[in-house]
């Protein structure tokens, strides 16, 4: 059962996966993705995030929220604004627009893209400033680039653990089956 294990057991699982298994043991595990869903309760955040941190500083941190607000340097507050008045009831043309030259969810595939490019564990972190883009961490885990990488993506996933194994995300929406080691 996936909320039963503590800190240091999931920690110890996340080490054992990325020094003892070949991509393709990581792509059976994964249900045919290349990602490693790592969950821990959203008011833990701090926690998890200093300890992932601690131990994997080499790592590409990719944090999420300092690249929203980079997002909304690059198109502008008061453009940001009003954009997003008027797609607030659908978000994911604002965030992940196939038209937009730039957007959020590009962004975020670059900085993975640079990852890729530098040979390191891309980790993505405070994933809950997702929540209301229409941006899915399942979008990101099947993106082409995610299954090319040597080294599995891990998603550091603010969620809590109901009690049949279902992720709740932020503990208000219900996830969706992933292709990802959950941990």
């Amino acid at each position: 059962m996936l909320s039963s294990k503590t800190i240091d057991q999931k920690f110890n699982d996340l080490r054992i996966i990325l020094t003892n298994k070949d991509k393709d043991s990581i792509k059976m595990d994964a249900h045919g993705g290349n990602s490693i869903l790592f969950i821990y309760p959203p008011r833990e955040e701090e926690l998890y995030l200093s300890r992932i941190k601690k131990d994997y500083p080499g790592a590409y941190f990719i944090d999420i929220a300092e690249l929203f607000v980079k997002y909304i340097d690059i198109i502008g507050y008061d453009n940001f604004v009003e954009v997003y008045e008027e797609y607030k009831s659908e978000p994911e043309k604002l965030f992940k627009s196939e038209s937009s030259s730039q957007d959020f969810y590009k962004i975020i595939l670059e900085e993975i893209k640079e990852a890729i490019k530098i040979n390191k564990i891309a980790i993505i972190i405070r994933t809950g400033v997702l929540f209301g883009t229409g941006i899915e961490n399942i979008s990101i885990m099947e993106e082409s680039a995610i299954y090319q990488m040597s080294l599995p993506l891990i998603i550091m996933y603010p969620a809590v653990v109901l009690d049949d194994d279902k992720l709740k995300f932020l503990n208000c929406k219900l996830s969706s089956g992933y292709r990802a080691i959950t941990l």
